[in-house]
This record gives C-alpha cells, sequence and structure tokens, in this order.
C-alpha cells in the first residue's frame, strides 16, 4: 500500500506540478481566497457531482426499479453506519487544521495526527462488527450476504471523512477538484462493469472499490498539501489533543447519527408502506435535490474554513461580509436552480428508465426542500465558526422530530410525496432555528470568540 501511495504522488506531481496550494497564501484576501476556492470546489464538484448522477443513472437502468430501491436502502443503511463510525472526524479535521494551519502548524499536525489514528481504529473496529452483526440487520427482501459486501465501503468512507476535512482545513481545493477529474469516470466504469457482471451485489461492490480509489488518492493529495502549508502528520504528542475530539467530535456525531437514522427509519417506513419500487423512484427524483444542494454546497464546503480561518485572525468585519455573501449568493443560486428543474423535473427523470413516472408534487415538494436545505446549511456556519458546537445537536434534535413524525402520519396516506413534505417542512423549522442562532451569535458572540482564539493562538 506504501508504494502505491508513493507512485500515486509521483503521478500526481507529472500532472500537477504546482508545490504550493492557490489558497491561503499570505496577504490573499478573504474575497480572492473565496473565489479561487469556489472556483475549484466548483469544477471538482460538478464533476463528482455528475459523476454520481451518472452512476445512478446506470444502476437504475441495469438494476431497475425495484432493485435500485433495494440498492437505496443498503446504501442509506451505510450511511447511517458510517456517520457513526466517521466519529465527526472530518469537520473536526476542518474546524481545527483551519484555525491552527498558520499560527500553529504542528499542533495542526497532531490533529490530524490523532484524526488518522482515530480513524483508522474505527474503520478497523466497526467492519469486523458489521461482519459479525450482519445476520442481525434484519430488513424485508435483503440478506446477510448484501451487508457483508458493503463492509468495503465502510472501512474506506470512514477513513476518507477524515482526509477530505483536513484537506478542507487547508483550503485544498484545487487538489481536490483533481481528485474529481481521476474518479469519476474510474467509479462509473467500476459500477457499470460490476453491476452487469453480478447485479445488485456487484453494485454493492463497486461502491467499495471506488471507496478505496478516493482514499488512494485523498491520501496522496493530503501529503502534497501539508508540505505546501509546511505541516506534517505526527502522532507523537498527539494524545494531549484529545480535547478537540471531545469539544468538536461529540456533538458532531450525535448530531450526524440522529440524522442518518432518522433519514434510515423515513426510508425504511417507505419501503415498508409502499415497496421498495416506490423508494426507487424517490431516491430517483431526489437527485435532482441534489443538483439544487450540490453546488451552494461546494460552495459552503469553501466558506467554513475560511470563516473560521477569519475569525481565528480576528478579522470579524470580514467574516460578517463572507458570512452574508454566501448566504444570499447561494440562496440565490439554489431559487433559481430549482425554478428551471420543477419545470423540466418530471421529464428529466425518464432517463433513469422508462418505469421512473414522478408526479409533479414529489419533485416540487423535493426541490423546494432543496432549497431551503441550502438557506438553513449556510446559516449553519455561524454555528460552526463559535465554540459551542453543542447548539448543533438541538437544532438537529428538532429537525429528526419533524421528519420523523411527519413522516410517520403522511407517508401511509401520501407515500414518496408525504415523505417529501416531511423533508420540506423539517428544512423550514431548522433554517428559522439556525436564523435566530446566527443572529444571536452575531450580535454578541463572536467578538469574544475571536478574542479567545487569539490569545490561544498566541499562547
Amino acid at each position: 500500500m506504501g508504494r502505491i501511495k508513493v507512485h500515486l504522488i509521483r503521478i500526481w506531481r507529472v500532472l500537477y506540478s504546482s508545490q504550493t496550494s492557490a489558497l491561503g497564501s499570505p496577504g490573499e484576501g478573504a474575497g480572492r481566497r473565496a473565489r479561487v476556492g469556489i472556483a475549484s470546489n466548483l469544477a471538482g464538484g460538478v464533476l463528482m457531482q455528475g459523476g454520481t448522477l451518472l452512476t445512478s443513472v446506470v444502476l437504475a437502468r441495469i438494476l431497475g426499479k425495484y432493485d435500485f430501491g433495494r440498492f437505496a436502502m443498503i446504501q442509506s443503511t451505510m450511511v447511517a453506519l458510517t456517520a457513526l463510525t466517521g466519529l465527526g472526524l472530518g469537520i473536526t479535521a476542518i474546524k481545527y487544521v483551519s484555525q491552527y494551519r498558520k499560527a500553529q502548524p504542528e499542533r495542526a499536525g497532531r490533529i490530524m495526527g490523532l484524526s488518522s489514528a482515530v480513524a483508522l481504529a474505527a474503520a478497523v473496529c466497526f467492519s469486523a462488527l458489521l461482519l459479525v452483526l450482519a445476520p442481525s440487520i434484519g430488513i424485508r427482501g435483503l440478506s446477510t450476504a448484501d451487508f457483508r459486501f458493503s463492509v468495503v465501503y465502510v472501512f474506506f468512507t470512514t477513513l476518507n471523512g477524515y482526509q477530505v476535512g483536513a484537506l478542507a482545513g487547508m483550503e485544498g481545493f484545487p487538489r481536490i477538484a483533481r481528485i474529481s477529474i481521476l474518479y469519476l469516470p474510474a467509479t462509473v466504469v467500476f459500477h457499470w462493469t460490476l453491476a452487469r457482471w453480478f447485479g445488485l451485489r456487484g453494485a454493492i461492490l463497486a461502491q467499495g472499490v471506488s471507496a478505496l480509489l478516493l482514499w488512494l488518492l485523498y491520501q496522496a493529495a493530503l501529503t502534497l498539501e501539508g508540505r505546501s502549508h509546511g505541516i506534517v502528520i505526527r502522532y507523537r504528542g498527539a494524545w494531549q489533543e484529545r480535547g478537540a475530539l471531545v469539544r468538536f467530535s461529540l456533538p458532531a456525531i450525535v448530531s450526524g447519527i440522529g440524522g442518518s437514522l432518522a433519514i434510515w427509519w423515513c426510508n425504511t417506513l417507505l419501503v415498508r408502506v409502499s415497496g421498495y419500487a416506490v423508494l426507487g423512484m424517490f431516491t430517483a427524483a431526489s437527485t435532482l435535490r441534489a443538483l439544487v444542494v450540490c453546488l451552494p454546497a461546494l460552495n459552503a464546503r469553501v466558506i467554513s474554513p475560511l470563516l473560521n480561518n477569519l475569525l481565528a485572525e480576528g478579522d470579524v468585519a470580514g467574516y460578517r461580509r463572507t458570512f452574508w455573501g454566501a448566504i444570499i449568493c447561494n440562496g440565490g443560486f439554489a431559487l433559481l436552480l430549482a425554478l428551471g428543474l420543477s419545470v423540466a423535473g418530471p421529464q428529466l427523470l425518464r432517463v433513469f428508465g422508462r418505469d421512473f413516472v414522478g408526479s409533479p408534487a414529489l419533485v416540487t415538494f423535493l426541490l423546494a426542500a432543496g432549497v431551503t436545505e441550502v438557506v438553513a446549511t449556510n446559516l449553519y456556519q455561524a454555528l460552526f465558526a463559535s465554540r459551542n458546537f453543542w447548539w448543533q445537536v438541538a437544532v438537529q434534535a428538532v429537525w429528526v422530530g419533524f421528519l420523523v413524525s411527519l413522516s410517520f402520519a403522511a407517508i401511509p396516506r401520501h407515500g414518496a410525496v408525504g415523505l417529501a413534505s416531511a423533508y420540506l417542512a423539517a428544512w423550514c423549522v431548522s433554517a428559522v432555528l439556525y436564523g435566530i442562532l446566527a443572529r444571536s451569535r452575531h450580535q454578541s458572540g463572536f467578538a469574544a470568540d475571536a478574542k479567545v482564539r487569539i490569545e490561544d493562538a498566541a499562547a
């Protein structure tokens, strides 16, 4: 594995010879950093999202609506599991690497070392548990072997979360974009080939192979990006940074697990009431919502470390301009895209196959939920940049409560449309709560946070 990593790094240097990141150079303003980061992230994100969409279309056409629904159920289960196995390490890496990469690069290296060690231990433990406990996952229409085939995906996805977070924390978005160029054609080929040969289990295995490739590419990129910032992953003394994991990873993991389990439960209820074919239809229609969310989410991934870094440097005015500018731009773009897709959406679903005919109401509710989600997740940045992340757990708990309760009431009557309306209502409530918290933080909290961080960096 080490020799493969060395070869990947050599290939990377030949193709992309820049030894310094395009972001985060001394003296660069927040506006330029945001523009460069967003441009790079958009390029990579469009490719990555395009690959995801193309992969979904390929699988839907090969597997058919029923087996595509089974695949979606397995995928939902694995996402819920990886929310636990990831231990919030990705978002923690973004938080602290962006905060310390300039003032305390050695500390950033120790946090990366601790995160990588914990991620590896979690990947080994939870993958082994999945192999042992797979017979206990009783979901109608799915076998033990279906879940055991997902072990490779769980293992490498657990490792990938930390890598992406560390790269984003160093604002290494050009390298992330280059990964997408290599990853996109490979993952489509993996899924097409294995699904054609082995059906549903081939599609599950293809997810694992794709996760392995992504881990190798991220590892090579992380090594090069770290060198450009003078950051070396350090394991000696890493345990002394455990407080960062407790303060940020713990609320992040509680929040992530709650949301993933709620989505999994709603999908399970939809299958129980309407069957796998309806879940397959809902999953296909959800790709339109994903298109609305994708580009603004990529922008937010650039803005998160930038906002955190601005606050760490005490630039509260720059923080405020960047924060509200991101909300206006991302929200407006999502609304325009949703309006366009609302007209063409039902016809676009036919790309998945002749059986994928979604109602206009389903498409409309999902697109509206996507726009609201974009606004909510941009308002959430105020919590991400604060020193108290437990408010995120509170907001997520409300989101989970609304989604589950409304789904329980609406799915038996309205099926997939009921689930889509539950998503819309849950995101509307979350957007209101995030807005209230952001206003409160901006009025009283951030100046104090910035002062504490400057003193902490000088210590």
